[in-house]
């Protein structure tokens, strides 16, 4: 318990810091960093427990959900379609990326399916999981692929925001 503790110490610091230097992805990126690094250099596993698992995941979705408004509502026509194309693009080239993967020799395809597939974290790790497939690459991989997303979408958004 007490090597948790470390480990969401350093990641609550990590936030802290990067939410303090304007670091892009703020706390998110910084916690990331922090927790990954001292789960490296603190040997075993971490395991969260499910209930704590849960609450984190109720805690997100909660403060995600405080973002709509009345106005989301009349986009939802708009954005509909822009979705399901920018969908079906992603999966095609998950479906790529797993075959390279597997032909490479790097994971099987379905792992890495669920690895590079564009869903969240969490519900691919579990879906993984359930379906019998390494969970832990899945995690890396969404853990890379969230963390240089956090990294650079808001760089991104400024320099087009700048440009149009």
């Amino acid at each position: 318990m007490e090597r948790i503790l470390l480990v969401i110490l350093a990641g609550t610091g990590g936030g802290l810091l990067a939410q303090r230097m304007h670091f892009p992805g703020g706390a998110i990126v910084g916690a990331m960093l922090g927790s990954g690094l001292a789960a490296i250099i603190i040997p075993g596993r971490f395991v969260i427990p499910g209930h704590i698992s849960t609450l984190i995941q109720i805690t997100l979705g909660i403060t995600l959900g405080m973002s709509f408004d009345r106005s989301s509502l009349e986009l939802i026509p708009k954005i509909i379609p822009l979705a399901m194309v920018s969908t079906f693009i992603l999966v095609i080239l998950t479906i790529f990326m797993a075959y390279v993967a597997q032909r490479l020799g790097i994971v099987d395809s379905a792992t890495a399916l669920f690895g590079l597939s564009p869903g969240g974290m969490s519900g691919m790790s579990l879906m993984a999981q359930s379906e019998g497939y390494r969970t832990d690459i899945v995690a890396m991989l969404h853990t890379f692929r969230i963390f240089t997303l956090f990294l650079v979408v808001p760089l991104l958004s400024r320099i087009i925001g700048r440009l149009f």
